[in-house]
C-alpha cells in the first residue's frame, strides 16, 4: 500500500480553506487505498513544547499529523531559512518513523523547499502542489509589494521548487499557465482544482422564506459568496457584473457573506452600483 506524507504549512484542527482542502485530499487518498499522514511546521505548533529532535503527533478528524518543533524568530531571511531546515529535519524524522513512499508538499514555497531538500536526502519522489503564489497573495491583501526584494526572492524560491519537483499540481489553469510562461515544463504540471463534496452536507434544508424576505431576496435567483474579502477574490468584479446580469434577470440578487480587508470598499461599491436601486 502506497504511503504519502503530506508536508503542510498548517492543518486541522485549525480551520481554514487550506486545512479543509488538505482534509479532502487526504481522505480521498485514503478512499483510494493509500495510507496518509501529514507533517506541519512552526506555524502550526506556535509555542508548543515539541522536543528539539522529535515530533509531536496529533489526531484530528480521523487523520494523523506529525508536528515539527517551533523555532524562535530571527531576522528576515535567516528566520525563513531556519524554518526550511527545521521542517526538513522534521520530514526526515517522520520518514524514519513511518517510511513514506511519496512526499507531497503543499505551498507555500518554504514548505516546498523543505520537501525538495528532504526528497533528495531520502531518495523519494516529490509532488508539489501550488494553491496560490503567496507573493501575489501578499500584494492582494496589502501585506506585500509587487517587485520588492521579498517578492522576487519568494518567486525565485518557488521556481526552484517547481524545477526540482518530480510532479507539480496547481489549483487552477491560471497558475499553471504562469509557470509555463516562466519556462517550466508543461508536461509535468497538472491541475487539481477545488471542489465540493456535496455528500458532506446531506439533504438541503428547506428554504427559509422568512430570512429571504428579511434580506430582500424573496424572488429571483441569488448568487452567493461565503469567504474572505480579499482583493484577489475578485468580488468587485462580481458587484460590477450584477447590473449586466439584471438586464436578463431583473430579480437577480448578490449576497456576500464574510469579512476582510476589502469589507468597506466592497460595501461602498455595492452601495454605488446601479443594481442597489433595484
Amino acid at each position: 500500500m502506497t504511503r504519502v506524507l503530506h508536508i503542510l504549512d498548517h492543518s486541522l484542527p485549525l480551520h481554514s480553506g487550506y486545512a479543509f482542502r488538505t482534509r479532502a485530499i487526504m481522505k480521498s487518498q485514503i478512499a483510494a487505498g493509500m495510507e496518509v499522514r501529514g507533517l506541519t511546521g512552526p506555524r502550526q505548533t506556535g509555542d508548543a513544547a515539541a522536543p528539539a529532535e522529535g515530533l509531536l503527533q496529533e489526531e484530528a478528524e480521523g487523520l494523523s499529523f506529525f508536528r515539527a518543533p517551533a523555532l524562535p524568530s530571527g531576522p528576515p531571511g535567516i528566520r525563513e531559512w531556519h524554518e526550511i531546515e527545521s521542517l526538513r529535519r522534521g520530514i526526515e524524522r517522520a520518514a524514519q518513523l513511518w517510511r513514506p513512499d511519496i512526499l507531497h508538499a503543499h505551498s507555500p514555497a518554504l514548505t516546498g523547499m523543505a520537501g525538495l531538500r528532504a526528497s533528495h536526502r531520502l531518495n523519494l519522489p516529490l509532488v508539489y502542489e501550488i494553491r496560490a503564489f503567496w507573493e501575489d497573495a501578499a500584494v492582494g491583501n496589502g501585506t506585500g509589494r509587487a517587485g520588492s526584494l521579498k517578492y522576487r526572492l519568494t518567486r525565485a524560491l518557488e521556481n526552484r521548487v517547481v524545477a526540482g519537483a518530480d510532479a507539480v499540481f496547481t489549483i487552477c489553469e491560471g497558475l499553471r499557465d504562469d509557470l509555463v510562461t516562466r519556462g517550466h515544463d508543461a508536461g509535468k504540471i497538472g491541475l487539481s482544482p477545488n471542489g465540493v463534496d456535496m455528500a458532506m452536507f446531506g439533504a438541503p434544508p428547506p428554504r427559509d422564506d422568512e430570512l429571504a424576505e428579511e434580506l430582500g431576496m424573496d424572488g429571483g435567483p441569488v448568487i452567493g459568496f461565503v469567504g474572505s474579502f480579499y482583493d484577489y477574490e475578485g468580488l468587485d468584479d462580481l458587484i460590477d457584473a450584477l447590473p449586466l446580469l439584471r438586464l436578463r434577470h431583473p430579480q437577480a440578487r448578490l449576497l456576500l457573506v464574510g469579512g476582510g480587508p476589502m469589507d468597506e470598499a466592497l460595501r461602498a461599491r455595492a452601495a454605488a452600483s446601479p443594481a442597489a436601486a433595484g
